[in-house]
């Protein structure tokens, strides 16, 4: 059975969209978990508070997590960045002989398809 071009598009958009989704639905996750403690902020129990300290303290850690390592992504990416452009300058019909083969490969690819 052969596959419609709008749904090659639409799985290719949800890869493409992935991080973007995962992104929303941590933010949701946060939040979610903000709202709930800040809702049994006022219960008295001594275990529920404790538990809550502990939500609190883990949700903390998690997005220190998360940032240190979005930062990690982004350091690398720029240092890859500063690389490919320094390479590129030094050796431009390189780079072009490069593109060129992966315009191929994935005229190939895409061809049989």
């Amino acid at each position: 059975m052969e596959e419609t071009a709008g749904a090659k598009r639409g799985r290719r958009a949800d890869r493409n969209g992935g991080a973007s989704a995962r992104t929303a639905e941590w933010q949701n996750l946060v939040a979610d978990v903000e709202d709930l403690v800040k809702k049994v902020a006022n219960v008295d129990d001594e275990e529920i508070a404790e538990i809550r300290g502990k939500v609190q303290d883990t949700l903390a850690k998690a997005k220190s997590s998360a940032d240190d390592g979005i930062a990690a992504v982004r350091g690398g990416a720029g240092d890859a960045s500063e690389v490919t452009d320094e390479y590129v300058r030094e050796n431009p019909w390189a780079a072009v002989g490069i593109a060129a083969a992966i315009g191929i490969v994935i005229g190939f690819v895409a061809g049989r398809r």
